[in-house]
């Protein structure tokens, strides 16, 4: 094995793995979720580079990471198509699983916006293009993005389809995000649900109840939004929030504004407190708290340079004490 190789090889052992439920991949604790490299639209995180987008993901992967999340909504196919570009300078061997998502599309017309549609023939049309867009064969993980309201489609109808297209060879696992319980119950009638998607971190803890449900029916669970779109990195402070870029999604969002802002602060400096303590950073702390949750498989995390990933990485693989779970427990309480 060549050094490199080597190189990454223990740095993924580092990271560990953990089975996606009972039938899914063998994945990373951590993956790397690409929402913030769509560049503009409504949900959009301010200016990117593409080049730079590039480096971050091939970074990724040469840090261990064995799997990207990604969504045609990101940027309106945009997101999709620079993990593309990342997936076609890797080997055949050295290519991370790919994770996706239907339900969620956008009119040529209202550049920028995106609306539910969950109809089978526009999920068949979504998974072509993503395919397309991503350069692969098949997807590894295809995720219904979050319910619809708008159409009025049955989620079994949808649910349905994503079968389908499993026994078409398209796509190898499904799964959901942004659901409940009743709905998990509906879709787990028709066909085994691999894996959940919720967002779930120490500021936001209203999915906690269904990890009950994943662990009973073998339904793997990949946490997004882990650092809180960045608020516990760390690096937030007022006057940062307040200089977002004019067109990144926080600026208009309740979870950046106040009174709650101020308290949340509050909590990462309690956190950053623990951190230096115990020689780790604030996002590390904070990933180790939702990877020790009972039932969660992974993480996904996002970043939009090479050196984010790097100051995240060694979560997967830092172990905490009871102790210093209590206290950052009590941290997020306060």
């Amino acid at each position: 094995m060549n050094p490199d190789k080597a190189r990454s090889q223990a740095v993924q052992d580092q990271l560990n793995t953990m089975r996606l439920g009972r039938e899914g991949p063998e994945i990373t604790r951590l993956g790397l979720g690409t929402w913030v490299i769509g560049g503009p639209y409504e949900y959009g995180w301010g200016p990117v580079d593409d080049t730079v987008s590039v480096r971050t993901v091939l970074h990724a992967v040469d840090r261990g990471l064995n799997w990207i999340d990604t969504a045609p909504a990101y940027g309106c196919g945009h997101s999709e198509e620079v993990v593309g570009t990342a997936l076609r300078q890797l080997g055949t061997s050295e290519r991370p699983l790919v994770f996706t998502k239907c339900g969620r599309v956008w009119d040529t017309a209202n550049p920028g916006k995106v609306v539910s549609d969950l109809r089978p023939s526009s999920i068949r049309q979504e998974c072509e293009a993503s395919l397309k867009r991503l350069g692969v064969d098949r997807i590894d993980l295809y995720q219904i993005h979050r319910p619809d309201t708008r159409t009025g489609t049955p989620l079994e109808d949808s649910w349905a389809t994503l079968a389908e297209l499993v026994d078409e060879g398209k796509v190898r696992w499904i799964g959901l995000s942004n659901v409940d319980g009743g709905l998990l119950d509906r879709c787990e009638a028709v066909r085994h649900v691999d894996s959940l998607q919720p967002s779930l971190s120490l500021l936001d803890r209203r999915s906690l109840p269904l990890l009950d449900w994943c662990t009973d029916h073998g339904t793997g669970v990949i946490a997004y939004s882990p650092l809180a779109s960045g608020l516990l990195t760390g690096a937030f402070d007022h006057e940062r929030v307040e200089n977002l870029a004019p067109d990144d999604w926080r600026r208009k969002s309740a979870k950046f504004a106040e009174p709650a802002l101020t308290r949340k602060l509050a909590v990462v400096d309690a956190l950053r407190t623990i951190a230096g303590s115990l020689g780790h950073t604030v996002s590390e702390l904070a990933l180790a708290w939702v990877l020790s949750r009972p039932g969660v498989s992974g993480a996904i995390v996002g970043a939009r340079l090479p050196g984010q990933v790097d100051d995240w990485a060694g979560a997967a693989g830092l172990s905490v004490s009871d102790g210093t779970l209590r206290e950052i427990e009590a941290a997020a309480a306060q």
